[in-house]
């Protein structure tokens, strides 16, 4: 997996140990359902004819196959309450961005998302090791202000990114404090600035930005 299997493996020829393997579809799903959730804070409908030749059935079989996989929820109505990282109901991790609040499956998708968007914002969530609460603020894309660290654990062993990864993938208010709690968890990973954590997101979720904004003319292609 890229980058010393850091990142959740969102490509479309990703597969891990139950033998989940992305299809061109379910990629395509991933990134409505994302792009819907940003634009709108609500659940995306599979019904609703945004994927561009796709039958309903189909759109539906890919949603089930993300959600199997660990990179998608549902509500009880079916709909997409989170993808790509973003989620319609509430997590540990809020974002404030210029759509209105968010949240995100980990503290990674929060600083690649925020900063992808290259806008102001603010990161809300609480240290793992203390439960002190965390605010990072954003200007023009980049953390301002704050000596929060983010430890991004390794994926080597995951399979299922929302519920096997995204747990352990946090805020902490300083450098000592995320190793003491990697080292009384044991868990593998690494420590990294605020600015190293939201350049390596940024480069993931701005594919998928750029090309939900207005004008940005077609759906493009995603690395997520």
């Amino acid at each position: 997996m890229d980058r010393d299997r850091q990142e959740r493996p969102e490509l479309e020829d990703a597969a891990c140990s139950d033998g989940v393997v992305l299809t061109a579809l379910a990629s395509a799903v991933r990134t409505a359902a994302f792009r819907a959730i940003i634009a709108t804070g609500l659940p995306w409908d599979p019904d609703d004819g945004s994927v561009e030749g796709a039958d309903p059935a189909s759109v539906r079989s890919a949603v089930d196959q993300l959600v199997k996989a660990g990179r998608a929820r549902t509500d009880e109505r079916g709909r997409v309450s989170a993808s790509g990282g973003l989620s319609a109901d509430p997590t540990p991790h809020r974002v404030q961005t210029s759509h209105g609040a968010r949240w995100t499956q980990c503290a990674y998708d929060a600083l690649g998302i925020l900063g992808a968007l290259g806008e102001d914002g603010a990161i809300e969530t609480t240290s793992p090791s203390s439960g002190a609460p965390i605010r990072v603020r954003f200007v023009d894309g980049r953390p301002v202000g704050s000596e929060a660290v983010l430890f991004l654990a390794d994926q080597s062993s995951c399979c299922r990114p929302n519920d096997d990864w995204c747990p352990n993938v946090n805020l902490f208010e300083d450098r000592p404090s995320a190793l003491r709690w990697q080292e009384q968890h044991g868990i593998a990973g690494r420590v990294l600035t605020l600015d190293e954590g939201t350049e390596l997101g940024a480069t993931e979720w701005r594919p998928l930005l750029e090309q939900s904004r207005p004008g940005s003319g077609g759906a493009g292609s995603s690395a997520r």
